[in-house]
């Protein structure tokens, strides 16, 4: 292992020495493209393989900047020369500081020390931002060590904030160190470092517009003060307002007339021209013209929507590696239940927002995401977020009957048996005893009723989901779903969601001694229920088949269940 890790600092040493020795400088003889391969090279390398420690990677680091610095000599810029220095200064301040948690500082070591590798090999053009995480830092560590806790978690904010700062930038490489020095924080992560990551998929600007419809609401209330002594002064002022609207929309589009005149040729007559009224154009050629005139519009508008595409891309791609963060934190089985909700509400709310609703690459991540929190069955910390987990519950009891996306359907069902589980997991660790045990079997019935009534994007998996993780209430939905069963007015494209839902419950339900009567007044019912629909089926040339497969497997649940009950069976009836 040793020989591995030297012979692997030895090629990382080559790539470094012939990098500053023939490209680092821009004025070199090579070319752009060697530079750019040089620079995939170096950043390639020195990327942390899965086994290694990112302790010994904070060592390897200061290694490479050594022999950076060593290989730069007197040739360094001056400016680089200032970013060697500081790094230097602050991981020596880092060093000797007290109370600064060993895992933290390691994470700020390694983002600090690749941070400077980057800008002392000129892959990095801006040394700013290395010069604000030396300032930063440089005020973190000033601040008087009686607030500790305080203390730490502007440490992790700093850190998380770094880590979101590399994580935007194109290198493949330079995200891998981001999410490996953020992996290294779970343990650590504050409530305020977490908003900083969930921020990212809140909607932008939302805070403005509130502000812009205060200062307007503000207004108002002035204008309407001072109408009274204000009349005739506000009608010359919305006069000469109209007079400036006027002027301005005078103003012609000189782009826009170019391309117009352009595209129309000699048909482009200005208005003092005579010949005018002479010009007849065919039919060919008003086809032509309006070719030609939607071109000259497409033109003007189509450098602003390539722009707001792009914009939209880089969004959507860093969300995606956000994301990523995330569900790495959830499956680390030390985030608190509280920061689990929290996750969980921020990317529910993110799927139905009108910037996500329509990119499946980024609905593919959240539903992913939902799921690994959804499957949490380790919490770090557990503390009483009940009203959020009920409000939650809500947002998405509402948000299945909109959604399309297949991924999400199952991700909300899931997620919704969760947060049940979560709710009942505070009560049993905080010995909560004062409290409604089945406060969402409303929300589910209600949510059941939408699904059977009415054309909505409700999954049944959302119901099969609660009966599997808790088959107790497989009763309460099999009660429930019986008389719309036997209901001879249900259309059979409903009777048969019905079915399949009543096959699900039989195969989960759990019967003890207290619900066995109920249960044999339900399998009383399917039974007959489903003999009749079988004998009236069997009169038509053409069954519906997968009516008929769900009343078969409907008929073998029932048998099964009447065995396990103790029920016997004679003229088609169920006795106990």
């Amino acid at each position: 292992m040793a020989a591995d890790v030297d012979f692997r600092t030895d090629i990382v040493h080559f790539l470094l020495d012939a990098y500053t020795a023939r490209v680092g400088n821009k004025d070199s003889s090579q070319g752009e493209a060697v530079r750019k391969l040089f620079q995939s090279a170096v950043l390639k390398s020195i990327v942390p393989l899965k086994k290694t420690q990112l302790t010994e990677f904070v060592d390897f680091l200061t290694s490479l900047l050594l022999r950076i610095k060593a290989s730069l000599g007197d040739g360094a810029s001056t400016d680089i020369k200032k970013c060697l220095k500081k790094t230097k200064h602050m991981l020596e301040k880092i060093d000797s500081a007290a109370g600064l948690d060993e895992s933290v500082a390691t994470a700020f070591k390694v983002l600090l020390l690749y941070l400077t590798i980057l800008t002392a090999l000129g892959i990095s053009d801006d040394p700013s931002s290395l010069q604000e995480v030396c300032s930063s830092a440089r005020d973190l560590l000033s601040e008087m060590p009686e607030a500790e806790e305080e203390l730490k978690t502007k440490w992790v904010q700093l850190v998380v904030d770094l880590a979101l700062s590399m994580l935007s930038m194109q290198s493949l490489h330079v995200r891998a160190i981001a999410t490996a020095a953020f992996a290294h924080l779970h343990n650590q992560l504050s409530d305020e470092a977490l908003g900083l990551l969930l921020d990212v998929f809140s909607p932008k600007k939302s805070g403005d517009k509130e502000e812009e419809e205060d200062e307007n609401s503000d207004v108002d209330e002035e204008m309407d003060d001072g109408a009274e002594g204000g009349e005739e002064s506000e009608s010359e002022e919305s006069d000469e307002d109209s007079d400036m609207e006027g002027e301005e929309n005078n103003d012609p589009d000189e782009e826009l007339r170019s391309r117009l005149r352009a595209a129309l040729g000699s048909a482009a007559a200005d208005e003092e021209d005579s010949s005018a009224e002479d010009i007849v154009p065919t039919d060919a050629q008003m086809f032509e013209l309006d070719g030609a005139i939607a071109e000259a519009f497409r033109g003007r508008l189509r450098p602003a929507n390539k722009e707001k595409s792009k914009e939209r891309t880089v969004s959507i791609h860093f969300q995606t590696r956000c994301l990523n963060l995330l569900n790495g934190y959830a499956k680390s089985g030390v985030a608190p239940l509280h920061h689990l909700v929290q996750m969980a509400a921020t990317l529910v709310k993110a799927s139905s927002s009108n910037a996500l609703r329509g990119s499946h690459e980024v609905l593919n991540v959240i539903s992913d995401t939902l799921h690994v929190i959804s499957g949490a069955r380790k919490f770090g910390t557990i503390s009483d977020v009940r009203s959020d987990i009920e409000s939650l519950t809500s947002t998405v009891m509402e948000q299945v009957n909109l959604v399309s996306h297949v991924g999400m359907k199952n991700a909300l069902s899931s997620l919704c048996a969760f947060l049940v589980r979560c709710h009942k997991k505070i009560c049993s660790e905080l010995a909560i005893k004062k409290v409604d045990k089945h406060w969402y079997m409303p929300l589910y019935m209600k949510t059941l009723d939408s699904y059977l009534d009415e054309n909505s994007h409700i999954s049944p998996q959302l119901f099969v989901k609660l009966m599997e993780a808790h088959p107790e209430h497989c009763l309460d939905f099999i009660e429930h779903l019986v008389p719309r069963a036997t209901d001879c007015a249900e259309r059979n494209y409903k009777r048969l969601h019905i079915l399949g839902l009543l096959v699900a419950a039989l195969r989960i339900v759990q019967v003890d001694a207290s619900s066995k009567e109920k249960l044999a007044s339900a399998l009383e019912a399917l039974s007959e229920l489903s003999i009749k629909l079988m004998t009236d089926m069997a009169g038509k040339s053409e069954p519906k088949q997968h009516l008929l497969v769900e009343l078969c497997d409907l008929l073998l649940l029932v048998a099964k269940q009447c065995s396990n009950i103790g029920m016997e069976r004679s003229d088609n009836q169920c006795e106990l």
